[in-house]
């Protein structure tokens, strides 16, 4: 078993083997973390939110769901889920998002650079565009088709346990928005521990 925290508004990349299990916890509380996967042999094939939400047909990510890559096969399934509520509508936060909600783009740390960094210390090529599993995060959608973020319903402590379905590098970005509730206004760090099937 190895354990990792990500300290706020940075991410960090692990190799998984099919089998294996992370754990994503929130330490503090009502923090969102961005969570993105490659397959660990061909990078053209990816999570994929799109897919994921065709697959399931719907929005609704809990235990016992599948995510799903690009390419429709089974990448991780979720075993255990404290929260209940988490989300895949929602692209990682980018400079670009930062100048168009709150006008602070320039300097402003991201999970979209996050996770390309994190990702190219394994050789990873960087994303264009990147639509995690946002876990922990509370987003609802109005009777008038309008989507509304609200806080996040984790309280210290909470995790999701996901399993491997095959080898993969997955990247895990401490969400970096505290100019609104996504993460309750505040950013905290995130832990993480890996459970080897070996």
């Amino acid at each position: 078993m190895n354990e990792y925290i990500i300290e706020k508004q940075t991410g960090m990349a692990f190799p998984l083997k099919k089998g294996d299990l992370i754990s994503i916890i929130d330490i503090e509380g009502k923090q969102v973390a961005d969570f993105f996967a490659v397959n660990a042999t061909d990078y053209r094939e990816y999570f994929s939110a799109e897919a994921t939400i065709d697959c399931k047909e719907s929005l609704l990510i809990t235990k016992d769901d599948i995510l799903y890559t690009n390419l429709y096969r089974p990448m991780f399934t979720m075993i255990q889920d404290d929260v209940g509520v988490h989300d895949v509508m929602i692209p990682c936060c980018r400079k670009e998002m930062y100048d168009h909600f709150f006008h602070n783009g320039d300097g402003h740390i991201n999970c979209f650079d996050n996770i390309n960094q994190s990702l190219s210390e394994f050789g990873v090529p960087p994303f264009t565009t990147l639509r995690p599993l946002n876990v922990f995060m509370n987003t609802s959608i109005t009777s008038e088709k309008k989507i509304v973020i609200d806080p996040p319903l984790s309280k210290p402590g909470d995790q999701v346990v996901l399993r491997a379905e095959m080898d993969a590098i997955v990247c895990i970005s401490a969400c970096s928005v505290s100019e609104g509730p996504c993460n309750g206004w505040k950013c905290k760090p995130i832990k993480v521990v890996i459970t080897s099937s070996r």
